[in-house]
């Protein structure tokens, strides 16, 4: 008779696929990644089976309704609430759409690149922005554009948007390392914005605390929003793990988890040496452990990556 944990697991994970709560993926993505641990004895399954059912999850209606949230929140919050506080709380909704609204169109949004692969990453997310109508279309724009958007005084901030940050070493290297061609200057993101006096933002969905608040220490001059955060209680294998019930529990997963790895010729833990268990539509960070995204001889993925790093 088959235990009756994992019945449960498998109903959950069929409800899961069939509201779309794990859009991108398909019960063939489960099953062939499933497959991979054929071998193992019951009560090693019911570990996999209790990581699968703890994934943190965003599907794509909830990372659209995240971008909207972080879009208003970075860019007009404080300035709203200004607007009601001096009114005494007067302003109508109509007039508050208004001020929301002029802030984007006086905002260019800039997707961060990476260098190994500037088509994914945050460009979907500059993608989601106008398909979704959060922001109009001639407000997306390439870092390289921006210049001349701020010579015909087009634009007073510039709003860097991305996916997610587990390190934060993809901002750094963009932040610090891209050069604009600025008539004939070739500056850095920071000295372009010194330089016209403009504000930037950095506008991610999703991150983890302690990389938020390093990145917000070391860039001083870029406002850093974060819309959804991540700390250690969100990691598979920290002290603080919501996913297992004990030490011993959590011991044993990871010794399971370590040597399936190493037999397959992957790594244990992600990028940076992060271990969340973490997947937004259709794609997946490199923090979150290698054995959902990496492929080997002697392994199936469960979501193949887009190219990212930290």
């Amino acid at each position: 008779m088959e235990d009756l944990y994992i019945n449960r697991c498998k109903a959950f994970i069929d409800f899961m696929l069939s509201q779309q709560q794990w859009s991108g993926l398909t019960k063939s993505n489960i099953d062939s990644w499933l497959n991979n641990f054929k071998d193992l004895n019951v009560s090693e399954q019911e570990l996999i089976y209790k990581l699968l059912t703890n994934i943190i999850y965003f599907s794509e209606n909830d990372v659209t309704e995240t971008l909207k949230e972080g879009v208003f929140n970075c860019l007009s919050y404080n300035e709203i609430l200004k607007e009601q506080i001096n009114s005494g709380f007067s302003v109508t909704e109509h007039n508050l759409q208004y001020t929301h609204r002029k802030r984007i169109n006086e905002s260019c949004f800039v997707p961060l690149l990476d260098k190994d692969a500037p088509h994914e990453s945050g460009n979907n997310i500059c993608r989601i922005l106008v398909q979704q109508g959060i922001v109009p279309q001639d407000r997306s724009v390439f870092i390289h554009k921006v210049p001349k958007l701020l010579v015909d005084n087009q634009i007073k901030r510039i709003i860097i948007v991305d996916d997610c940050v587990g390190s934060g070493d993809q901002l750094r290297s963009f932040w610090e390392e891209t050069k604009i061609e600025d008539n004939d200057a070739t500056l850095s993101i920071k000295e372009l914005c010194q330089k016209h006096g403009i504000q930037a933002y950095y506008l991610t969905l999703f991150g983890y605390n302690k990389s938020i608040d390093r990145l917000k220490k070391e860039f001083p001059d870029l406002i850093i929003h974060c819309v959804r955060e991540l700390n250690d209680k969100h990691k598979v294998f920290s002290d603080y793990s919501y996913i297992w019930k004990d030490k011993s529990e959590r011991d044993e997963a990871f010794n399971l988890i370590d040597s399936l790895a190493k037999n397959a010729e992957i790594p244990t833990y992600g990028y940076a040496c992060l271990d969340f268990a973490f997947i937004m539509h259709k794609t997946i960070p490199d923090w979150s452990l290698p054995i959902f995204w990496m492929e080997s001889s002697e392994w199936i993925c469960l979501l193949r990556r887009k190219n990212s790093n930290g």
